[in-house]
């Protein structure tokens, strides 16, 4: 391997950690976001093209993945309108187009795990990065909570079928409609939006509805899946390959400096 080669393979190595680095702290600041999905980042030898058939190293790819299937703990809060998902499925959320008070939705949707929702002033269930919960499919509506008046909400159910009801103070109790799931059989390959949300891709192809064996607690959320601990133990790692990497940079231009100066 030349010193150009040591060189560039170090630059990448420095990218790629820097990267890494970069997924690492953003899990830190979400371990407590509820539902979020920590990310890991993968690196693979990337091969030289060569006329004389030989491949010596040529750097690092990187690429990054969200474990969706890894499932965080499930907490009581005790917000009625709090929702967690035991098992596998995504809320359907969409965001909202117009205004607060007159909210208007387009057809895309979004999925979620982050079930921190909170009647906003209108009613609607909206989570805590503004997504707003939608019963049923893609032809669904918005869950709006009933007018109080003089009764609080006392709770929220949802039956195995999904039922959503809620319970006032005085005993009184409204359905407001059926909560359905969204479930994909590549959930891997679901394309990340800012607050936690998730759009489908084509690899993704499209989600089927239902609870199918998930259920959902009210009063609870789903925490973050990224683990202090784990996520500070890769923060060493990934400084101890970054700082190597500079290590062989270094190293590289001083031969290079005592190279240039013998003929000079």
């Amino acid at each position: 391997m030349s010193l150009m080669d040591a060189l560039s393979n170090a630059i990448t190595g420095t990218s790629a950690q820097s990267f890494a680095l970069n997924n690492i702290s953003g899990n830190i600041a979400n371990s407590t976001t509820a539902g979020f999905k920590n990310t890991d980042t993968s690196f693979a030898d990337m091969l030289a093209q060569t006329e004389a058939g030989t491949q010596p190293a040529g750097g690092v790819a990187i690429s990054t993945r969200s474990n969706l299937g890894l499932q965080g703990t499930v907490g009581s809060t005790g917000i009625a309108t709090n929702l967690a998902i035991g098992g596998d499925g995504y809320f359907i959320v969409r965001q909202n187009l117009g205004t607060a008070s007159t909210p208007s939705f387009g057809s895309d949707l979004a999925y979620t795990r982050r079930g921190d929702f909170a009647p906003d002033a209108s009613g609607y269930l909206v989570n805590g990065t503004g997504y707003y919960l939608f019963a049923g499919s893609s032809k669904g509506a918005p869950v709006q909570m009933p007018p109080t008046g003089t009764s609080a909400l006392s709770s929220l159910s949802v039956s195995p079928a999904g039922a959503l009801t809620s319970t006032l103070s005085d005993g009184s109790t409204q359905a407001l409609g059926t909560l359905t799931l969204a479930q994909f059989g590549a959930r891997d390959t679901l394309a990340s939006l800012d607050g936690g949300a998730f759009v489908a891709t084509a690899s993704t192809g499209a989600p089927s509805f239902g609870l199918n064996g998930a259920t959902v607690t009210a009063g609870s959320v789903e925490q973050s899946n990224a683990s202090i601990s784990d996520q500070f133990s890769k923060m060493i790692e990934t400084q101890q390959a970054y700082t190597s990497n500079t290590k062989v940079i270094g190293t590289v231009n001083e031969m290079l400096q005592s190279a240039i100066a013998m003929y000079v």
